[in-house]
């Protein structure tokens, strides 16, 4: 294993026992830092963090168990491991060390090689990641017993132990203790996984490595190939027999992949402090763990979260690109819809136009004979003259006053604010698409209005300006060429005029809350065959002559009550006989919205 990456402090170390160790770590490849005292340990740690410290009992500032356990209080600090050097082999001062937070007690008197052992299984690394779980809760630690009858595990703590005694001493102690436990007698049977039904994960395993039954040092290496291929870190603890405890011993069952190694000659207490030393280790790690896992996790959220922010960015923009192309669709239509009416346009502009012009000269004339009149005193030819006049001027005002409501009408309907949601008079609009509509209707086509539903809609001008226009305007096409196809065979057109009505009214929303606008569009027309009442929103379908429609009327009204969140469909009148076109979208009598769109 490489640890040239971690780091050793020493700290508080005399410095005959420092040099000692010094020259055992190094060689292994660790780095050795060396302090003081407890406070340049805590004053160091802002700059970096160690791997591992070992610290005497006493620190010249503070006891190991002081430094432990400031150590464990903090988040970034508790999972540091950290060796006590002690003067003499005490099980009590031993005991309070490692309770108080300290992973490893260790005689300054024993062979280095012991110590590089421990310090190597502490530094082993058991951090990569692993599949975060949810809904974890409290458990005790768990700590499985592969012992048999022939080893030492069952005859330990004293020699006087009954040998037929069905559990050995130690899992009745961790019992007691207030851990779980449990004896494997046969190695094939232990559950690393913790899977199987009523199985937990163990914490730690404590192996009898002098059962002549199975193989101790084979099963760590099992253990050690999962940990490995599972990124979990269960502790292994070893057994040997009294005098048995070796640095050749150490070495071995480093290898092999154990954490920790005992004799027989171990007392009860101290034994129990080792293995919840390692149960502890154990857990800070999985503890860790579990909050590297937590950060990834909010990292990968809050990525999403990014990304999700990016996609609805491109779709706002794209959505606004649809709305900018509708818009430009609608007034493409609504350019087509004026060349279609030029003509009848052109006409309604010339009849006024030629009636003003003609009745200038007409006033010119009652002037000059006004003036002449009053120059020879004849005041009854000079006021008649002024009367004729005045009369061809009030009849002059009425033509210009059409000429200005064509253009004011023109002007509106050609504005390019088609995709804002804003406050409509809704029979103000009608009025004024039937000014434009006019030339085409004739005298020959009476337009109805039975507007019946509140005046005002948020709504688009589209809604009317475009969508109205195009119904009516098909309307009296389908009317015109009814009354051509009935001449044609001879048969006359009908007596009296055809007729388009329009209606307007509120009804409650189907199934849901609410109100829907209806403008409902009937007119006396040959109607629209079943089989097309579904294709005629198709863009570019129309069953004109070639050159007589462009097929995007119908299409662009569909497309704008889409956007209203409304619907349209074809009927057939029963009250009038033609086509019956129903425009349904959801009342809105807000206050006016600008630029607000309906996707």
């Amino acid at each position: 294993m490489d640890f040239l990456s971690c780091t050793v402090m020493l700290a508080g170390v005399d410095a005959a026992t420092a040099v000692k160790f010094h020259d055992a770590l190094t060689r292994r490849g660790l780095n050795v830092l060396r302090v003081a005292d407890g406070r340049t340990v805590f004053a160091g740690f802002d700059e970096e963090l160690p791997d591992l410290l070992v610290v005497p009992e006493r620190l010249p500032d503070m006891s190991a168990a002081q430094l432990c356990h400031h150590l464990r209080l903090n988040t970034a600090t508790r999972g540091i491991p950290v060796v006590v050097l002690v003067e003499a082999h005490d099980e009590a001062s031993e005991r309070e060390v490692l309770e108080r937070g300290a992973d490893v007690c260790f005689c300054m008197h024993d062979d280095p090689a012991y110590l590089l052992f421990r310090i190597c299984t502490l530094l082993r690394e058991y951090t990569a990641d692993s599949a975060e779980r949810e809904g974890i809760t409290f458990r005790p630690p768990l700590v499985s017993v592969v012992a048999a009858p022939s080893g030492v595990v069952w005859t330990w703590p004293g020699q006087d132990a009954d040998r037929q005694a069905s559990t050995p001493p130690l899992v009745t102690m961790l019992l007691q203790s207030g851990q779980d436990a449990m004896l494997v007698e046969d190695p094939d049977r232990l559950d690393l996984t913790g899977v199987s039904p009523g199985c937990m994960q163990s914490d730690c395993v404590v192996i009898d490595l002098t059962c002549q039954t199975f193989d101790g040092l084979a099963l760590a290496r099992t253990i050690a190939a999962f940990r490995r291929r599972t990124r979990q870190c269960t502790r292994v603890l070893g057994v040997v027999e009294r005098g048995q405890l070796t640095p050749e011993r150490a070495s071995m069952v480093f290898d092999a992949g154990m954490d920790d190694l005992v004799d027989a000659d171990i007392g009860p207490e101290l034994m129990l402090v080792r293995i919840a030393s390692l149960v502890r280790r154990k857990t800070l790690q999985d503890e860790v763990r579990r909050e590297e896992a937590h950060i990834e996790s909010a990292r990968a959220r809050m990525a999403l979260a990014d990304a999700l922010r990016r996609v609805n960015a491109d779709l706002a923009a794209a959505n606004r690109k649809l709305i900018d192309a509708q818009a430009k669709l609608v007034q493409s239509a609504k350019m087509a819809s004026l060349g279609e009416l030029a003509a009848g346009i052109a006409h309604e502009f010339n009849n006024p136009l030629a009636f003003v012009l003609a009745h200038e000269n007409t006033v010119k004339r009652s002037m000059l004979q006004a003036l002449d009149a009053v120059r020879h005193g004849d005041r009854a030819v000079a006021e008649t003259a002024l009367t004729k006049g005045a009369e061809r001027l009030a009849s002059s005002l009425v033509g210009l006053s059409r000429l200005r409501e064509l253009v004011a009408s023109l002007r509106r309907f050609s504005r390019l604010e088609e995709g804002e949601f804003r406050r409509l008079d809704v029979p103000e609009a009608i009025g004024m698409v039937l000014t434009l509509l006019a030339p085409k209707l004739g005298r020959e086509i009476a337009v109805t209005c039975q507007l019946t539903a509140p005046p005002e809609l948020v709504c688009q001008a589209a809604l009317v300006n475009q969508v109205v226009m195009n119904i009516v305007s098909n309307a009296a096409d389908a009317i015109q060429e009814k009354r051509d196809a009935a001449r044609q065979t001879g048969g006359g057109s009908a007596p009296g005029r055809d007729r388009i009505l329009i209606e307007s009214l509120l009804v409650p929303r189907a199934g849901a809350g609410g109100l829907d606008y209806i403008l409902r569009i009937s007119d006396t027309g040959p109607g629209v065959p079943q089989e097309l009442q579904e294709r005629v929103f198709e863009p570019f379908f129309t069953t004109k002559p070639v050159g007589s429609g462009t097929g995007l009327g119908l299409a662009t009204a569909y497309g704008v009550v889409q956007a209203h969140g409304g619907s349209i469909v074809i009927t057939r009148s029963e009250a009038l006989g033609g086509a019956c076109f129903t425009i349904r979208v959801p009342y809105r009598a807000g206050e006016e919205r600008r630029g607000e769109h309906v996707a």
